[in-house]
């Protein structure tokens, strides 16, 4: 019979839950679920993407945050709220493995949620990347606010 230490039981555990995430961040109660900005809220025009804030609950207060993914046009986007004033898009895949990512207010960050933890700035730069290769900015938006419509500058969508 093997038998297996305190210490073992606890980091096989956190590898079974994948933990570390963002969780351990601080991110959410559960971070993984990731608030999604609806369909009828989004339109596009030749390099923009539109969403109208009226029909987007997840972005009303500061602190928040929404995704929205477009498979057909190849398109994920993180959307963070750091500020009343203040709405920022970034690509949501991670760069280091591909994996989503989410935003931590408490820290102004965007995490990975996969194990490993990139964390990029809310300009996209890198803030630790997990491992030896050259570290890979996130693509960062611009992003204004027209009343209650967010205009979002994505290159080749339309």
């Amino acid at each position: 019979m093997v038998q297996i230490t305190r210490r073992g039981w606890l980091a096989a555990g956190a590898l079974l839950s994948g933990a570390p995430c963002a969780c351990m961040a601080g991110a959410s109660q559960d971070c993984c679920s990731i608030p999604e900005i609806p369909d009828g809220a989004v339109q596009f025009a030749p390099g923009i993407v539109r969403i109208d804030l009226a029909l987007t609950d997840a972005l009303q207060r500061a602190g928040s945050y929404a995704r929205f993914v477009d498979a057909r046009r190849n398109l994920r986007l993180l959307v963070a709220r750091p500020e009343k004033d203040r709405f920022v898009a970034l690509d949501q895949k991670c760069t280091h493995g591909g994996g989503p990512l989410t935003y931590v207010h408490r820290h102004r960050h965007v995490y990975c949620t996969c194990w490993g933890h990139a964390i990029f700035a809310l300009d996209g730069s890198v803030i630790r990347w997990p491992n030896r290769e050259k570290p890979r900015p996130l693509g960062a938006h611009a992003v204004e606010q027209r009343g209650k419509i967010l205009e979002i500058r994505v290159e080749g969508v339309g």
